[in-house]
């Protein structure tokens, strides 16, 4: 049984180096092969000898034809696994800075020691502190798992072909034609034997930290494999890195735009009335837009966005866009928009107007002596109410879209902090029924939002009554912020129902920033009017006072914003 003591001591050197020496040995047999094929018994000899002689004969073509096999098989393993352990190094040395870091050791058997909080911790702050201290050492017992997982998996497949070696048995080399040998054609076989496996994944509903775990214990190599070659077991991974899972995301586009085309098409001449047909040109039109916003105008693929999430199942496609470099930028916001969104509708417009945001974040902190970069994701991840689909509306009522989307969202954001090595500042916007979402998403702890901004909000609660407060949301104290607009009736009337908890506008401990024209600490900014202006740039590319109450909060800078 492996154990955590022992994978602390793996090094993938000593194998990688006999990979060389091996394959000297490797290309000097089967150079061997013509002087194989022109053993011949001599012309003539017949006889109990001359039978003899022609059964060595094979015995040794046989034999060389296992030891290339075994040879081979040999040198594939030893690079796979050798290649497989830099994956299960990097898992220990994730996993230990991460315990480093918070002040936790790492036992030889795996247990996760707690050193402790820090000493000089406020009273009003343990509370959260021992929160956060479990969610870390959850998160440890998770990498811990997986690396001990990888190497277990590593370990079984390296000695079943050690076994097939020491056996005698890598190939059926009796089956070979020896008139026509070729000892390359065996080592070929034998390569084949010595493949190592790739290690699958967590399960579907896997924590975020699992599924960075598993992530972070690949190797290079097989990352780019799973990539490849099974883009689906990647690109909707909470936890997994997001230039990764842009890369699975835009090749399973492909194949499932090819896919879709070629159902369409057979549909068309077979059967023109199958209700299938409208669902399959939604998906071709949700695929086309994608592809247009990820792509710059000449046809190159943009390198500033990444496509986070592509999900083409349910009644509607799903995406979700970044804007920026989601693993490295300091400061992370995650944009839920809310009704009549869809991906081949409004999406590239909100990604745009996201990306504006990003941009006048970066000019804040800029301005103020801090060259921190934003990243700003647009998330479509659930399917909202539309007025062009009347069977969504009902969970307008229900609620049963926004509190499936919540428990989505709350994944998706605690999968951008487990799958980077330090948090970034990261902030949760909901516009709409989005916000609906948002608040959902924010009951569930563990999610590593610091900051939640609400806008054109009818709620932030799945339940009816006024009952529910901004301390509800599991962020820090002071750090939920609320627009509503002049002349918005979804954020004005909406609330007094109830439906989704208490108003935004009038909620305990929800701070009230400004949508009016005011002179901002930078100049001038513009009012916002109605339910759809709240991230409006003037003409002239000014802010609104809503967009630069926005940035504020996502640049990490709530002080700039206007009240």
């Amino acid at each position: 049984m492996v154990t955590w003591a022992d994978v602390t001591k793996w090094q993938s050197g000593p194998l990688q180096d006999a990979v060389g020496r091996l394959n000297d040995s490797y290309n000097k047999l089967v150079a061997c092969s013509d002087d194989l094929r022109g053993i011949n018994t001599a012309g003539g000899w017949h006889g109990q000898a001359a039978s003899a002689a022609a059964a060595e004969v094979n015995r040794i073509i046989d034999d060389l034809e296992e030891y290339a096999a075994e040879v081979a098989a040999g040198r594939r393993s030893m690079g796979d696994t050798g290649d497989a352990i830099t994956g299960v190094m990097n898992g220990v040395k994730e996993a230990e800075g991460l315990a480093s870091v918070h002040h936790f050791t790492i036992g030889g058997d795996g247990a996760i020691v707690d050193g402790g909080p820090p000493p000089n911790t406020p009273e009003n702050q343990k509370d959260a502190v021992a929160d956060e201290r479990k969610r870390i050492s959850a998160e440890l017992r998770d990498r811990v798992e997986e690396v001990i997982r990888q190497a277990t998996d590593i370990d079984d497949d390296f000695c079943a072909v050690l076994d097939r070696i020491l056996s005698g048995h890598t190939i059926d080399a009796t089956s070979n034609d020896n008139q026509n040998t070729s000892l390359a054609a065996a080592g070929n076989s034998g390569a084949t034997m010595g493949a190592l496996s790739v290690l699958a994944p967590p399960p579907v509903n896997a924590a975020p930290s699992m599924n960075a775990a598993w992530w972070a214990a690949l190797s290079p190599n097989q990352r780019l494999a799973l990539i490849k070659d099974h883009p689906e077991m990647v690109g909707n991974r909470d936890g997994v890195k997001a230039a990764d899972r842009s890369k699975a995301n835009m090749n399973l586009m492909d194949r499932e735009r090819q896919s879709f085309s070629s159902e369409l098409d057979r549909l068309k001449r077979e059967d023109s009335d199958s209700s299938e047909i409208p669902r399959l040109e939604e998906r071709l039109k949700a695929l086309d837009a994608i592809g247009d916003m990820m792509h710059n105008p000449d046809g190159t693929i943009n390198t500033n966005r990444q496509l986070m999430s592509l999900d083409l199942t349910g009644d509607h496609p799903k995406a979700a866009v970044a804007n920026g470099n989601v693993d490295t930028a300091q400061h992370v916001a995650v944009f839920t928009p809310g009704m009549n969104s869809t991906v081949d509708g409004s999406m590239d417009g909100y990604v745009n107007d996201m990306d504006s945001v990003r941009e006048s974040a970066e000019r804040m902190l800029l301005r103020h002596g801090d060259p921190a970069n934003v990243a700003t994701v647009t998330w479509l991840g659930y399917e909202p109410s539309s007025f062009d689909d009347p069977a969504t509306l009902a969970g307008l009522a229900t609620g049963d879209n926004a509190s499936f989307g919540g428990e989505k969202l709350a994944h998706f954001d605690e999968g951008i902090n487990a799958s980077r090595p330090t948090d970034p500042h990261l902030t949760a916007l909901g516009h709409s029924q989005g916000s609906i979402v948002t608040g959902i998403s924010l009951s569930h702890a563990g999610t590593g939002v610091d900051d939640a901004v609400v806008f054109g909000s009818p709620g932030i609660a799945d339940h009816f009554g006024i009952d529910n407060t901004a301390a509800d949301l599991k962020i820090p104290e002071g750090h939920a912020y609320n627009l509503k607009a002049d002349g918005d009736p979804v954020a004005q009337w909406a609330p007094e129902f109830w439906r989704y908890g208490a108003a935004p506008y009038d909620m305990p401990g929800m701070n009230q920033l400004s949508t009016h024209d005011v002179m901002g600490p930078d100049g001038p900014l513009a009012s916002s009017h109605g339910h759809s202006e709240y991230t409006k740039t003037m003409p002239d590319g000014s802010d609104s006072t809503s967009k630069h109450n926005i940035a504020a909060v996502v640049a990490g800078m709530p002080q700039l914003a206007v009240r």
